[in-house]
């Protein structure tokens, strides 16, 4: 099946400030995936519809005789760039300690309203974040950090609905409904720099555990145990980058049984495959932003390459391997190899245009996904016109 699009993406946002910085206010809104021709978003003839979201509304402010600030409203908020990363709403504390900064958060992501007195007070699906970073060595940055999440809004007899809005992107904890369940997550991440002979060395890592329980009425109760674990190691030589991205996000092959070990992320954004992640430049558009497939895991390995030819163009590619860590379904694990490749150029200073391209040679267990059960090659490209200021 073919199929060919346009859309459009703003965002604008405003901060107020006193002079010296000690109270701000920031509103941010966006008009989002906003398809040429979408008459029900306003794309199409007239251009008429409700279409502005509302990204960010905050308001964040200096506690006196300390170094830190509180932030309070529809923020950006930050745990780990594979288990949470996204706007919420909530309160966060941001303190620093010499060269430890620490944060403490409690962020509400749905509200259930009691109607009932035997309802739980504390029905929603709140999380508590502690987090703080540290550079534990030269060139070395660190982090530890610790989130806790629950919800009780499950009616007593029913199942916990842990459903999503289609196969893809299921399997988020933004997308539980009415639930009853109790997940921490802990996790280490960080990153080294330093020079060499041959090129400016790197690494990126994050090693999570994920425990906890999730109850249901009509089968047995599940204990959570899943891991995620992310490398990245790389050179920047001269204008060249060259980088190896790999993770192993558990899976579960059981999923009706007592016990849950597929990892779990709450709301996040992954770019690093054009085919099976948010890698186009129709973000918006893409089969799973988790960086797992359903709830069997992935095992992932990227090589890239990014070479700034001049100082307004920048070329790379990527090759890709990727398979589910538990079989799909259909019995199979391997998803196949993936070719990426782009080229983005500078108009002007603060004017981009760039263009992509993805090609998949499906292996066996992307026949779960087709119609036929027969799997299929996928090619995809996207470019974008990006104007910021």
């Amino acid at each position: 099946m073919d199929e060919i699009w346009g859309d459009i993406k703003y965002r604008l946002w405003a901060t107020a400030a006193t002079n010296d910085g000690a109270v701000k206010g920031t509103y941010a809104i966006e008009l989002g995936a906003l398809r040429y021709g979408d008459g029900g978003k306003g794309g199409a003839f007239s251009g008429d519809g409700v279409n502005v979201e509302t990204r960010m509304a905050y308001t964040d402010f200096a506690v006196p005789n300390s170094d830190g600030r509180v932030f309070i409203g529809l923020q950006p908020f930050a745990v780990n760039s594979y288990v949470w990363k996204e706007t919420a709403m909530g309160v966060q504390y941001k303190g620093k300690a010499d060269a430890f900064d620490y944060r403490l958060a409690w962020m509400r992501g749905r509200e259930f309203f009691n109607s009932d007195d035997d309802d739980d007070l504390l029905e929603d699906i709140d999380s508590f974040l502690v987090r703080g970073d540290f550079p534990p060595a030269q060139d070395v940055e660190s982090g530890v950090f610790g989130l806790y999440q629950r919800s009780d809004s499950r009616e007593s007899g029913e199942n916990s609905d842990l459903g999503g809005n289609y196969f893809g992107s299921n399997y988020l904890v933004k997308q539980f409904g009415a639930s009853e369940f109790d997940i921490y997550t802990l996790g280490i991440d960080g990153s080294f720099n330093t020079p060499t002979d041959f090129g400016d060395f790197f690494v990126n890592w994050d090693l999570m555990y994920q425990g906890g329980e999730i109850k249901n009425a009509t089968i047995d109760d599940q204990d959570i145990s899943a891991f995620f674990l992310h490398a990245d190691v790389g050179v920047n030589i001269d204008r060249l980058k060259l980088t190896y991205t790999g993770w192993y996000a558990s899976g579960d092959d059981e999923p009706d049984e007592g016990d849950r070990d597929n990892f779990t992320a709450t709301d996040v954004d992954t770019f690093d495959s054009i085919i099976f992640f948010e890698g186009g430049y129709t973000d918006d558009n893409y089969f799973t932003e988790a960086p797992y497939i359903l709830d069997r895991g992935m095992i992932f390995n990227r090589l890239g390459a990014d070479y700034k030819a001049t100082e307004k163009t920048t070329i790379g590619g990527a090759l890709i391997y990727a398979m589910t860590a538990e079989d799909l379904p259909n019995g199979e694990d391997k998803l196949g190899l993936e070719i990426d490749a782009y080229i983005s150029h500078k108009l002007y200073s603060n004017l981009e245009v760039a263009l992509n391209a993805g090609y998949l040679f499906a292996d066996d267990a992307m026949g779960y996904f087709s119609e036929t059960e027969e799997k299929e090659d996928v090619f995809r490209t996207t470019a974008r016109v990006r104007y910021g200021f």
